[in-house]
């Protein structure tokens, strides 16, 4: 989940052309607090003002307007909203009116008032209060597929708590990560089944910490960052690396550092990571 408050007018957004090529997956929710939001016809609602919620699938194209507008936008993980709501087949343009986005409302702009004193160690909890006020918002109570697909919301939290902390350890296997998050490995694998199954998923998150520490600024030695983040040795984080960014890790940390005075592509870059934590 990530939260954006923002304050934007007489700009305009779309995503036609570009919805294929970007490969996003996520929910886009956008809660406007002041002016106007225009969508057009492929966003699926005309215009959202004050107090309203407006939800936006990224695997469809939209296009919308802003004119004088001061909007949270909170970009989700498909599998948070099923979680949260199940089908979401006529969730994109769908604009949820004031008094029902109260309760929603006033969580999200709690977070946009505390963001400066919270860290990352209470994700799972506004992950976890976000599911539960979602349903307010649309006005009923969750059926037991929903609740089921939320119970499989929770151990996929609790299996990615168990990897931040155990990242380091190369011998992390599925069969691990079930006996100590206590689920069957049959549960695990079918958790994981969607983005390539949980060897895949946990590689992905030690590239991605690898990825993350090439981008500092200490010149931390390729073993060093191996054995931190439980890839063996250089040579296997490299193919790791490889594998999943297209580039060797020292061609990439020279690349970072070539690029850290162009403001453009940093925020690119920082922006593209967000994307990729939202699968």
């Amino acid at each position: 989940m990530l939260l954006f408050d923002r304050y934007l007018s007489g700009m305009a957004h779309a995503r036609e052309e570009r919805v294929q090529a970007d490969g996003f997956d996520h929910i886009v929710l956008h809660h406007v607090l002041a002016g106007t939001l225009i969508g057009h016809a492929r966003s699926g609602f005309e215009q959202a003002g004050p107090g309203d919620i407006v939800f936006l699938d990224t695997r469809r194209g939209h296009r919308t307007e802003a004119h004088g507008l001061h909007i949270i936008t909170v970009s989700i993980a498909r599998d948070m909203i099923h979680a949260a709501l199940g089908s979401l087949g006529a969730l994109h343009g769908l604009v949820v009116r004031a008094p029902d986005t109260g309760m929603l409302s006033d969580f999200l702009q709690s977070l946009v008032r505390h963001a400066s004193t919270l860290d990352d160690r209470h994700d799972g909890a506004f992950a976890r209060a976000l599911i539960e006020l979602l349903p307010t918002a649309l006005g009923g109570p969750r059926d037991v597929a929903v609740e089921a697909r939320r119970q499989d919301h929770l151990r996929r939290e609790a299996v990615e708590q168990l990897i931040e902390r155990e990242i380091h350890n190369p011998n992390l296997t599925g069969a691990v990560i079930a006996e100590r998050v206590g689920v069957s490995r049959a549960t695990l694998y079918r958790l994981y089944q969607r983005t390539g199954g949980i060897a895949q998923h946990v590689r992905r998150r030690r590239v991605d910490a690898v990825r993350r520490a090439l981008e500092g600024e200490d010149m931390v030695p390729l073993d060093d960052l191996a054995r931190r983040y439980g890839l063996g040795d250089a040579g296997a984080l490299t193919r790791a690396f490889r594998a999943d960014r297209g580039v060797d890790p020292d061609s990439y940390r020279r690349t970072m550092r070539q690029t850290q005075a162009d403001t453009v592509e940093t925020g690119t870059r920082r922006w593209n990571g967000w994307m990729r934590e939202l699968d």
